[in-house]
């Protein structure tokens, strides 16, 4: 039931993935929030593949059916299909879901997964390179697709695919050493580990930044990974950490706390409404984005994105803009974002500089991911007058 309650939070109330898994599972143990986590995961990682499964059984067109029906058959589906989970069991819990949730439906929902399990030996995945056949063999939208084609061709899309179809495990670098170390749970870690996506630290050991910066201003800095990463490379700093988002400055200023870090000060605001009396080296603006570097974790980003990149480009080009006034003059901006898509990353970064001649791209990186995550980072630096 939990699991159902998550896809509907998704699906019908477009409350993000990670988000309404932690809420549902609040208190589970730890056996139940993992076989949660496996199956709404599972589901919306492959949706598009189990749509195709539904449609090649039944004849039926998945747009047709209501979304709770939707969801329901996805997940007797995929316990079926992918985790090998008895016939009988499976479909007896789906119908009994059916029964509690939706009026008269459970006879309908009964028959579609019956007629799954009679034509399932049957279903035919396209294997041919066709844009149509690679969304659904790999259960990515098309347009999704045509983006990594026209970027990086064939073969590199293939095998990008199968890893963001691929489980990620818990990374989490040592502040002592920047050591990244894999875990299969967070319990192990120790108190001097830090959860962190290896992107971050990819993009900043690949900037280089300088040892003489002192005065760092974190835009955008809860939980706290970048404030972190940059006490690793310059334990002298003293920064300043911002985020909108009072909760998660308290989440922040927990891990302060337990990573025994000094010289962090933080505080919840808006960056449109804030005023510093001081300038900085160093400003990090990690900007809302579409996300997409992450799908491997957040498998839900790909359906969602195409609708909310246009308003986001919009707002990155505004926080760049403003990010600026805490530059101190031979100061360095850097920019970041957990995005694959142009739009977000070189062409923001494009547009800054052709409006602000006083800055120059000092260098910048981007990766699609494979290993860890996609993301892009940009250094400028602010030119003295």
């Amino acid at each position: 039931m939990i699991s159902y309650n998550i896809l509907e939070d998704l699906f019908r109330r477009s409350i993000p993935l990670k988000k309404s898994y932690e809420i549902r599972v609040l208190g589970k143990d730890k056996k139940t929030a993992s076989y949660i986590k496996e199956l709404v995961y599972g589901v919306v990682r492959y949706k598009i593949l189990l749509d195709h499964i539904l449609e090649e059984t039944t004849d039926k067109n998945i747009n047709n059916l209501s979304r709770k029906v939707q969801n329901l058959v996805r997940m007797g589906i995929y316990e079926i299909f992918f985790m090998k989970h008895k016939d009988y069991a499976v479909l007896s819990t789906i119908v009994d879901i059916a029964k509690s949730q939706m009026k008269n439906q459970e006879k309908f929902v009964n028959w579609i997964l019956r007629e799954f399990l009679r034509k399932k030996d049957k279903v035919v995945i396209p294997d041919d390179d066709s844009i149509e056949s690679l969304s659904i063999k790999y259960s990515f939208p098309e347009h999704f697709i045509e983006y990594l084609l026209e970027e990086v061709g064939l073969e590199r899309t293939k095998q990008l695919l199968e890893f963001y179809n691929s489980k990620p495990p818990i990374y989490a670098f040592r502040i002592d050493d920047l050591e990244y170390r894999e875990f299969k749970n967070k319990e192990r870690l120790t108190k001097r580990e830090y959860i962190l996506d290896p992107i971050y630290l990819n993009i900043f050991r690949s900037l280089q930044l300088e040892e003489s910066i002192n005065d760092v201003l974190d835009l955008c800095a809860a939980p706290g990974g970048k404030s972190f990463l940059v006490k690793s490379f310059l334990p002298k700093s003293k920064i300043v950490a911002i985020d909108k988002d009072t909760e998660r400055v308290e989440v922040m200023n927990r891990n302060i706390k337990r990573l025994k870090l000094k010289n962090i000060t933080t505080f919840a605001a808006d960056i449109f409404k804030l005023n510093l009396d001081k300038l900085f080296d160093l400003v990090i603006l990690d900007v809302p984005c579409t996300s997409t570097g992450t799908v491997r974790k957040n498998p839900d980003v790909k359906y969602n994105y195409k609708k909310k990149i246009d308003g986001l480009v919009e707002m990155q080009k505004k926080m760049i803009e403003k990010a600026d006034d805490f530059v101190r003059e031979d100061g360095l901006l850097l920019y970041i974002t957990c995005s694959i898509f142009k739009e977000e990353n070189h062409e923001v970064v494009s547009n800054f500089l052709k409006k602000n001649k006083d800055y120059k791209l000092i260098s910048q990186f981007f990766t699609f991911g494979d290993p860890y995550s996609g993301g892009y980072g940009a250094l400028l630096r602010k030119r003295g007058g």
